[in-house]
């Protein structure tokens, strides 16, 4: 499952830049260079992995996966986030703290989880609904909650947009998004990217003043249950210190961890003005 979690991923960070507006996606045989439509080094917005199986043998070496990235960003003056697969990339978590990069907290990466079955349904409570994202007006609210639950609330839904991911990544047949509502509010959200035979549980989110009810679990069990229906063979997500003890509950189990090495802007060139806060899945 770690294989297809791995594969997955890359292919949403792929996806996020391309539907960014006006992101860069570079691509050769086991490497993957992803820039956004705005300058905030973000795991999902500006970014390096390698991909493919983690052959040392034939792996992309640590030292070209440095330079490709230095030459990638420095010629767009961006700062970005190295991707580091698990024990697989250990090589290149090496070269990153060699060259200076500041790991990302926490220390060992956060947990790659996955599951290889669906979860069983709970009836929401009166009150709540939740339901599958399918027009312009769910897709905002689908990123107002994640807007709120990430610190950029306040800013207009465009910039938000830019920092985190962009409308038209939800409008996609690879995609199925969930957002419990309670009443007419949008509360919760989560959503699955299909790629690589994995169901990718992204962007989990609820809003402030509707935590500790289980919505976000709603929206979860929504998610993963429509990626093994659409044919999934797994479902996975990357956890986070409060996120983590609640994908275990429902059956997920760690497979991996990610590290994330914060490559820094040409001197100079400003970099991003916008510091969202981390949240429980795809923690930007």
């Amino acid at each position: 499952m770690a294989q297809r979690a791995d594969a997955n991923l890359a292919a949403y960070l792929a996806h996020l830049a391309r539907t960014s507006g006006s992101g860069v996606v570079s691509e050769r045989p086991g490497l993957l260079l992803f820039a956004g439509s705005h300058n905030y080094p973000g795991a999902f917005t500006n970014g390096v992995i390698r991909t493919g199986p983690g052959d040392p043998v034939t792996a992309v070496p640590a030292i070209e996966v440095l330079d490709a990235a230095a030459d990638f960003f420095g010629r767009r003056r961006r700062g970005f986030v190295l991707w580091v697969r698990g024990a697989q990339d250990a090589d290149l978590a090496a070269a990153a703290r060699d060259a200076g990069l500041w790991q990302r907290p926490p220390p060992g990466g956060n947990p790659g989880l996955a599951i290889d079955h669906p979860v069983p349904e709970v009836d929401p409570p009166e009150g709540v609904t939740i339901r599958r994202v399918r027009d312009a007006g769910q897709r905002a609210d689908y990123l107002r909650v994640v807007a709120a639950t990430y610190g950029v609330g306040a800013v207009p839904l465009p910039v938000a947009e830019q920092i985190l991911f962009s409308r038209a990544s939800l409008d996609a047949p690879e995609v199925a998004a969930f957002v419990a509502y309670r009443g007419d509010a949008p509360v919760a959200c989560c959503l699955v990217y299909l790629a690589a035979g994995a169901a990718g549980l992204q962007w989990a989110a609820t809003v402030p003043a509707a935590r500790g009810a289980g919505l976000g679990q709603l929206a979860f069990r929504a998610a993963c249950n429509a990626g093994f229906a659409l044919g999934a063979r797994c479902a996975a997500c990357m956890g986070s210190a409060a996120g983590t003890p609640v994908w275990t509950r429902q059956g997920m189990r760690v497979v991996t961890h990610y590290e994330r090495y914060l490559g820094r802007p040409p001197a100079g060139s400003g970099g991003a003005q916008v510091s969202p806060g981390s949240g429980a899945v795809g923690s930007p």
